[in-house]
């Protein structure tokens, strides 16, 4: 179910995308497939019932942080910086601040294009769990901190495909399903994020973590450390 019309948020200037560069599209679809390869290798090393029992109880702490840090990052791109901001501004900030203009655009990317930057950010993360699973083998801790990282990776890889889900029309099946159990984001839950002047709502991988980024005062103490740091914060983004 696409978020009501009547929700979409209309507070940031109609300033065009910078078209993506050749040498970037390549270098994030050569991060998607890394990530894929990197991930099956890791998943296969888990032949015991007992490490499968590892893996089974880190995924939810890394799914659980994947949420939180897609709030924190979302957060960040709708309260700092402007698209003009060299480098950052057209390769971070411009696809946020597009997002709340037209919150269907990210349904008219292709799926690297969507992915891809996602992946590029946590492809060393699941390279290094891979480097590291041999020498954690005989530590129950250490292979638990690393499915953590993995799960959290993947996650991540995966948060900006979840997020497009919440704003198609007709998503597949499954998909409706895990969205109706809340398992992934909601279309109800996240349309609160686009309605005019909201700052709720950031996290877009399941929305569980939202109740902890609305109701505490922790992104009220981030933007303040951020902005003690000389940060500058847009002129687009509403007051919390």
């Amino acid at each position: 179910m696409p978020l009501p019309a009547k929700e979409v948020s209309v507070r940031m200037p109609a300033t065009a995308v910078a078209p993506r560069s050749r040498w970037i599209q390549v270098l994030e679809y050569a991060a998607a497939v890394s990530c894929a390869v990197l991930a099956v290798k890791y998943l296969g090393t888990a032949r015991e019932p007992e490490r499968w029992l590892v893996l089974a109880a880190a995924a939810p702490l890394g799914y659980l942080l994947a949420d939180l840090c897609s709030g924190l990052v979302h957060w960040f791109g709708d309260t700092f910086f402007e698209e003009d901001t060299p480098v950052l501004g057209p390769l971070f900030i411009a696809p946020f601040r597009e997002h709340h203009r037209d919150p269907l655009a990210l349904t008219r990317h292709s799926f690297t294009e969507l992915n891809g930057s996602n992946c590029l950010g946590v492809a060393p993360l699941l390279a290094a769990a891979g480097l590291l699973r041999d020498d954690a083998a005989e530590n129950t801790l250490a292979l638990f901190g690393l499915d953590v990282l993995v799960s959290f990776s993947l996650s991540i890889a995966l948060t900006n495909q979840i997020h497009c889900w919440a704003h198609s029309e007709g998503p597949p099946g499954v998909v409706r399903w895990l969205q109706r159990r809340g398992l992934i984001l909601m279309p109800e839950r996240h349309g609160q994020h686009h309605q005019s002047g909201s700052t709720s709502a950031y996290c877009v991988t399941t929305g569980w973590m939202n109740r902890l980024l609305d109701d505490t005062p922790l992104l009220s103490l981030c933007e303040r450390a951020l902005r003690a740091m000389g940060i500058p914060r847009t002129s687009e983004a509403p007051e919390s």
